[in-house]
């Protein structure tokens, strides 16, 4: 098992992905036509919002909601409320439902075909991992768990200087329906925070990048995990200790291409939640004039979209 940890250091990132002053932002008027196409889900102010062809509708209404995920047919988005998973059908009037009844899931991801949810119980570092199948009624026809393994008492250390999304607990199934990533796992055993890519037919797990513990001595973390179109490249949130340093590196999104082991930054400082759009388009949650803002990134070019987080796109 090959680990891979990304050390940046604040020379490296600064210069690479150098944040925008807070002087310089200015609120766009009507930015949506400017958008990628397709639908946009986010969170505004706790609630699920869907942004479809220049018209931006709200889908809930009782607050402590998160992390919408739309189904492959853009129909549907998966939401977490206050730990359980939801279900909305998007129409003239939108219909919810809950699916879980835990109250510890985080953020779920959709199967390729839209059959199956899986999202992951616990905290960032323990928990199981569990795959629900839904009849043609979006009903749970059955559920499958895969059981986490990390040594017992062992305990992370984070600084308190890390952004709040060091305890995102989401999950990414990829397109091509092979592999999951999250956060924790085998790798929690030896390390003090890693990311996981499980293959999801032969059960079995691959370490992408970890912090702390196990010879590595910077202190990190990497969440939020979401893929490329083919398969091929993994993207995530992540932040570390500069080495040497009692700092922090700013927040950043990052990228693995997972056929010739590279990595790399991409969007600037204070870029999170990477989702891909091909052709080197992204779809960030950033800082702009105080408040979080979706942008949209095409090859450096920045657009700001609309006020919110935690956005996921379909075609």
């Amino acid at each position: 098992m090959r680990v891979r940890s990304i050390l940046l250091a604040a020379a490296t990132v600064a210069a690479t992905v150098a944040p925008t002053p807070a002087a310089a932002l200015a609120f766009p008027a009507a930015a949506h036509a400017a958008g990628p196409g397709g639908s946009i889900a986010f969170v505004r102010d706790g609630d699920i919002w869907l942004t479809r062809a220049g018209k931006t509708t709200r889908i809930t209404q009782d607050k402590g909601n998160s992390w919408p995920r739309l189904s492959p047919d853009g129909y549907v988005i998966a939401y977490t409320h206050k730990g359980n998973i939801r279900i909305a059908t998007i129409a003239d009037e939108p219909f919810s439902d809950e699916l879980t009844h835990g109250g510890d899931a985080g953020g779920a991801s959709w199967s390729p075909d839209g059959t199956y949810l899986a999202y992951k119980t616990g905290d960032t570092h323990t928990g199981n991992l569990t795959f629900v199948r839904l009849s043609s009624s979006l009903a749970v026809e059955s559920t499958r768990t895969v059981r986490l393994k990390a040594a017992a008492g062992w305990t992370a250390r984070r600084p308190e200087s890390f952004d709040p999304l060091s305890a995102a607990n989401t999950v990414a199934w990829s397109p091509d329906g092979k592999k999951i990533a999250f956060p924790g796992g085998d790798c929690w055993g030896i390390y003090d925070d890693c990311l996981t890519v499980l293959d999801v037919a032969a059960n079995t797990e691959q370490t992408i990048v970890a912090f702390g513990g196990g010879g590595i001595d910077v202190d990190g973390f990497a969440t939020t995990p979401s893929w490329s179109a083919d398969s091929r490249k993994l993207f995530w949130t992540q932040q570390n200790d500069i080495e040497g340093s009692s700092n922090t590196t700013p927040v950043h999104s990052v990228a693995y291409n997972l056929t010739n082991d590279t990595m790399w930054a991409v969007g600037t400082a204070g870029d999170t939640i990477p989702v891909h759009l091909g052709g080197g388009a992204f779809l960030f949650t950033a800082r702009h004039g105080g408040v979080p803002w979706i942008a949209l990134d095409k090859s450096g070019t920045r657009t700001w979209l609309m006020p919110g987080a935690q956005s996921d796109w379909r075609p």
